[in-house]
């Protein structure tokens, strides 16, 4: 079943803005006029873009680790060629015993997720701290975090479950508390965003009505400390009480994504984007080749192969905001072929198998949110919606 994408109206007391008509467009290598000596016909593009200024971003990870995210989630999360099932009468003290395949557990699709975030960001652009919850909030990796220590805190988040409930108004409150000051050292702003990740709906403090309540009351304090939600709603049961997920997200003018297989978080989280900008593309517009292992990262940052000819060649990119407004500029370089190089032929060709192979999964998550949102729409103009 296709997961459903819900986008949150703006919040009242703090406005993130909405989809930007405007976009920028910073090439940071190569410089317009550079000479490109190599022994392969490529030249890699680095720089940036998105529909706001160019900035640094603070995330704040927030996972769910209450007791029914140790259920499976009937997909091969961890890609051992087993999928977990149930198991009839587990042992209760001893959680990963529950389902005959732990990897494919929802808290492990969550902690999976993470990981490739985790290994996809810059750390010095994005700063990223790790929170785990339940009825109760564990800060595992502080923001600023480095991507060794991210990993290993994923590694060591115990394998039983935060127990007596699901307290979002702590898991948010201590991700707040986990940011520090809005500023950075040099005095720039820095963009705060919480990943919340869950498979069920607040249900601490008791009673129910207290613990929405005061969940909605910590996205308004996220807002006021200019952190923006992007909830993620995994399963079949959090799916029947979306409202619940929404009315917080609403509260903070973020954004909600309902999956009712849990297992597409892994596939999500990676590949979303923070800076409202759809594709960046890159040819060679005096040989018409188009560019190779073209990555867009969450915080705006892309890198790509361009092909080369001899002599002069225009290199065009252009970026595709998710409102439809797009910006193109263009580099001029000049290459000469170099003497070849095995060793260095041999790790080039390596690399543009490992980036090939990252595009095709962001191409493919990209167009599972695009089937995402049509669906949404379909169900919008639905009389009984």
């Amino acid at each position: 079943m296709l997961p459903i994408l819900l986008a949150a109206p703006l919040a009242l007391l703090f406005s993130f803005g909405a989809r930007a008509e405007r976009v920028y467009l910073e090439v940071d290598s190569p410089r317009g006029g550079d000479l490109v000596r190599e022994p392969i016909a490529l030249v890699e593009v680095r720089g940036w873009v998105g529909t706001g200024l160019r900035g640094q971003h603070d995330v704040m990870i927030v996972l769910d680790r209450s007791v029914s995210t140790f259920r499976a989630t009937g997909v091969d999360v961890d890609g051992d060629g087993v999928v977990g099932r149930a198991i009839e009468s587990p042992p209760i003290d001893l959680p990963m015993l529950w389902t005959t395949d732990f990897g494919d557990t929802i808290i492990s699709a969550e902690i999976a997720a993470a990981r490739r975030l985790i290994e996809r960001l810059d750390p010095n652009t994005t700063r990223m701290g790790l929170v785990s919850f339940g009825g109760n909030a564990d800060l595992e990796a502080p923001l600023g975090s480095s991507r060794e220590q991210l990993l290993a805190a994923l590694e060591s988040i115990p394998p039983r479950p935060n127990e007596r409930g699901t307290c979002f108004y702590g898991a948010l409150e201590a991700a707040i508390v986990g940011f520090g000051p809005a500023t950075s050292e040099s005095g720039t702003p820095r963009r705060r965003q919480i990943l919340l990740l869950s498979d069920g709906i607040p249900t601490a403090p008791e009673p129910a009505e207290a613990a929405q309540s005061t969940s909605v009351h910590a996205a308004r304090n996220a807002a006021r400390a200019g952190a923006r939600i992007s909830a993620f709603a995994l399963g079949p049961a959090a799916a029947q009480r979306r409202d619940l997920f929404q009315e917080i997200v609403s509260a903070n003018g973020g954004d909600l994504v309902v999956l009712e297989a849990p297992a597409d978080i892994v596939e999500f989280v990676p590949y979303m984007s923070w800076t409202q900008v759809a594709r960046i593309e890159l040819e060679n517009a005096t040989t018409g080749a188009p560019g190779r292992a073209v990555r867009l990262f969450p915080d705006g940052t892309f890198d790509g192969f361009a092909p080369l000819a001899l002599g002069k060649n225009e290199l065009r990119l252009r970026a595709v905001s998710e409102g439809g407004a797009s910006l193109a500029i263009t580099r001029w370089v000049t290459f000469e072929k170099a003497l070849p190089d095995p060793e260095k032929l041999a790790r080039l060709r390596k690399l543009l198998e490992l980036r090939t192979l990252e595009t095709e999964l962001a191409e493919r998550a990209r167009q599972k949110r695009e089937q995402t949102l049509e669906r949404q729409k379909r169900l919008e103009i639905r009389p009984e919606r």
